[in-house]
């Protein structure tokens, strides 16, 4: 099985599309797949293909320090989806990609969430600035993250019509999910949110729109969102990322109910406990180290 017999590089975009394309996944993971299916191509075009590629590249991923094991298995399953898109449609004469696993990932979180100290700069560097659109633009996205604990994609999906401010209730789409659901909404998201839309006066369409010259009144991306974010965690010298407030939501929650993760989940809307639970580790581990500390208290060397 030889390169030129299956895949005909000056028709790389067309077999991408013919694969990507009738397959039923979001429009955000199909643009993934699309990006990082050229980590794959680059790697056949300097090895034959045949029926050990699969397992080849796997190696080679391995051999990548710079790359984490999600980070590998994103890559991973990105070739096995574009490998198995070219046997169903017959462009390879058989299947490859089994009987080969992925890399073993931690299921304890790698990024930290932001600490009640960052919070007090948060909430410090708001109460500075003043009223415009911008500044209540921002405000808004940090109290969905902070008091709701909302995903990025999730206030990136949400319209103006899904805000109830008079029954206080938001309409999410959540992650993997095709229906809205409901959520209450704190008291101080309300507020703001409140302030924000009788500013923007917006009556329809996306909640959270760009100011950038190049896309001004098109969706904010979670991208963009992200960018938002991280200009002002740089400015009060936060070191963390936007999924940090989820992360802080959580934790306090299950510091707050005692680890009463039933219930939790109907604030974190996880659709099990399993990811839960994890946070909840964390907790009780942090919890009991002055006891761990302590038994090795007076020993110095």
């Amino acid at each position: 099985m030889k390169n030129a017999e299956l895949i005909q590089f000056d028709k790389l975009e067309l077999i991408k599309n013919k694969v990507f394309n009738t397959i039923d996944v979001s429009d955000n993971t199909r643009k993934e797949y699309f990006s990082r299916v050229n980590n794959f191509l680059q790697f056949i075009g300097q090895n034959e293909l045949n029926e050990d590629s699969y397992l080849e590249y796997k190696r080679y991923l391995l051999r990548c320090e710079f790359y984490s094991a999600s980070t590998k298995n994103k890559y991973l399953m990105t070739s096995k989806v574009f490998l198995d898109g070219l046997f169903r449609l017959r462009l390879i004469p058989y299947k490859i990609t089994d009987n080969v696993k992925g890399f073993t990932q931690s299921k304890l979180h790698k990024k930290e969430g932001l600490s009640d100290d960052d919070i007090g700069k948060i909430q410090r560097y708001c109460l500075t600035l003043e009223s415009s659109k911008s500044s209540l633009r921002l405000r808004a996205l940090m109290a969905l993250f902070l008091f709701q604990g909302l995903r990025q994609i999730e206030v990136a999906r949400l319209d103006i019509t899904d805000i109830d401010i008079k029954n206080k209730k938001a309409f999410v789409t959540g992650k993997g999910k095709h229906d809205k659901e409901q959520i209450h909404l704190h008291p101080n998201v309300v507020k703001i949110l409140k302030e924000y839309i009788k500013a923007t006066k917006f009556r329809e369409g996306a909640l959270f729109r760009s100011e950038s010259n190049n896309s001004n009144g098109s969706r904010l991306t979670t991208k963009s969102i992200r960018e938002i974010i991280k200009q002002v965690f740089n400015l009060l010298d936060i070191e963390g990322s936007t999924h940090g407030f989820r992360h802080y939501f959580i934790t306090k929650l299950i510091k707050a109910y005692k680890g009463e993760l039933l219930t939790i989940s109907k604030y974190s809307r996880h659709s099990s406990i399993q990811m839960l639970e994890v946070y909840n580790d964390e907790v009780i581990r942090e919890s009991d180290l002055p006891r761990f500390y302590n038994v090795f208290n007076g020993i110095k060397i």
